[in-house]
């Protein structure tokens, strides 16, 4: 009688159960990397944003807007507090560029402390929100699902310097 290679039913029980347990770990830390660099790309977007206002106003030599917009044609600021999910550049009346903040279907809120959600940016280059130089404001950009680090803060310092970094916590 010759010996028949191959595996038994139940190596490949073993085999199936081990791997399912691997998936069942790997899902989660999947989805966590997703959420962290969706915020991560929104947060270097809105850095992006920034610094071409900051540099139109400063090639301009004249005050440029960047403000949270009502939609995605819109041509002026919403002139009111509430959640990012559009941005418009405007020098005057002019658009320069308008933007869609895209979740990529991740819950993700987008909210910032600046005056009317508005910064306008002088012919300096500095940055300027209810008409005082910003010492110290941010626009943040979380999720309610992911990672403990789910909150990407976007903040203006000391002579309109930029930054990003990663914060623990809930949406505000």
């Amino acid at each position: 009688m010759r010996s028949v290679k191959g595996f038994t039913l139940i190596e490949l029980m073993v085999t199936i159960a081990v791997a399912a347990i691997l998936v069942s770990l790997a899902i989660p830390s999947f989805r966590n990397l997703m959420v962290s660099s969706r915020l991560n790309g929104l947060a270097s977007d809105m850095t992006d944003v920034i610094s071409f206002a900051r540099s139109e106003s400063i090639k301009r030599n004249t005050t440029i807007q960047l403000c949270r917009a009502a939609n995605d044609a819109a041509t002026t600021c919403t002139g009111a507090a509430g959640e990012w999910t559009n941005w418009v550049v405007l020098s005057g009346a002019n658009v320069l560029r308008r933007g869609v903040i895209n979740t990529y279907g991740a819950t993700i809120e987008v909210t910032s402390d600046l005056s009317d959600d508005r910064v306008d940016f002088g012919g300096d280059g500095l940055a300027r929100t209810g008409g005082n130089i910003i010492a110290e404001s941010e626009i943040a950009i979380c999720s309610t699902d992911g990672p403990t680090e789910s909150i990407r803060n976007v903040t203006f310092g000391a002579a309109s310097r930029v930054s990003t970094s990663k914060i623990s916590g809930v949406c505000p």
